[in-house]
């Protein structure tokens, strides 16, 4: 179960993610992130929804490593 004290605000969230709390807002209206809606005022999020999103938002470097073999064989 779930207690208050593991729920996370609006604030908090963007405070933890370093974007401005319109942004999180933002984000409930387009439903990009879970969130849990207390009453008409009251929005709460859970940490593993917090995560979950910013797992759906990782962006996979390119293999850089093999860019750099090839570019140091034209090289050589």
């Amino acid at each position: 179960m779930i207690t208050m004290q593991e729920l996370l605000t609006p604030e908090e969230v963007a405070k933890m993610l370093k974007v401005d709390r319109r942004t999180v807002y933002y984000w409930i209206e387009q439903k990009k992130i879970n969130h849990i809606r207390i009453n008409r005022k009251v929005i709460r999020f859970r940490l593993y929804d917090v995560e979950e999103f910013l797992q759906k938002h990782v962006v996979q470097a390119d293999n850089t490593d093999s860019i750099v073999d090839e570019i140091m064989a034209r090289i050589s």
